[in-house]
């Protein structure tokens, strides 16, 4: 498809099936997560006064961002037809209306939409907390790229774990049957050991701390290792960075799995 031709239907705010027909790259799939389509299908965005004052561009990008959660902004160039500089110019527009947030894990720099772009687009926001923020991107970034694990079965977000207001960020669950809990940290808080400590005698083969970056994990595994657990629920608990998760969710892609 022609990028001319391109950026008219996404003026339009066409389908996404049909914005994207004219893809032919082989490395670069649609996801087929089924919230993803959904969400597709329940678009019933309208030309309003907000979406008309964006570019053509941010409007591509934006919408871009709402459907593929984890693609990596360097990512998105091959599935929207826009040059490098349209896109960092579309993304600072967003940035500038408050649309979007820039998240780096790593060396990866991810895009989080607002709960504000996602009405934008007449979409009903998959954030789960009443309050959106960044932590709430990361849950659902983290379910998604733990979703690429060709052993896992599925994954919730938001679990209670029996107490009264206690939550765990995300349950995942293997086609072994094996559930292991995963509490997203995006700085050193305070609270680590007692998100520890809840989720102990809950039946999870592993807790994971999963990191933005490897000093914070660094600052949880020391926070955990001095909380004076015993030796086996110790056993249990692992501190993971996203970027681990990021590269195994590229070798999945790559392998075709």
């Amino acid at each position: 498809m022609a990028k001319n031709s391109y950026i008219e239907k996404a003026l339009h705010i066409e389908p996404w099936e049909s914005m994207y027909q004219g893809n032919t790259s082989e490395n670069v799939k649609p996801s087929d997560n089924s919230e993803h389509k959904e969400a597709c299908q329940n678009s019933t965005a309208t030309e309003n006064s907000d979406l008309l004052g964006l570019s053509p561009e941010a409007r591509v990008l934006g919408l871009d961002c709402t459907l593929r959660i984890d693609y990596q902004f360097t990512e998105r160039m091959k599935l929207t037809n826009l040059s490098a500089r349209q896109q960092e110019t579309a993304k600072q527009e967003l940035i500038n209306k408050q649309l979007i947030k820039e998240v780096f894990l790593g060396k990866s720099l991810f895009i989080a939409p607002t709960e504000k772009l996602f009405l934008l687009f007449g979409m009903e926001s998959p954030y789960k907390r009443n309050t959106w923020e960044i932590h709430s991107f990361l849950v659902l970034l983290a379910a998604k790229l733990i979703e690429a694990n060709p052993l896992i079965k599925y994954v919730e977000r938001e679990v209670s774990v029996g107490d009264a207001n206690s939550t765990i960020d995300a349950v995942s669950v293997a086609k072994n049957g094996q559930r292991w809990a995963w509490e997203i940290t995006n700085y050193c808080k305070t609270n680590i050991s007692a998100n520890a400590a809840k989720l102990q005698s809950k039946g999870f083969s592993q807790i994971i701390f999963l990191c933005s970056d490897y000093n914070i994990k660094q600052g949880v595994w020391t926070n955990i290792r001095n909380a004076g657990f015993d030796h086996d629920f110790l056993a249990t608990i692992r501190c993971m960075i996203f970027s681990t998760l990021i590269r195994q969710r590229k070798q999945a892609k790559l392998q075709g799995t």
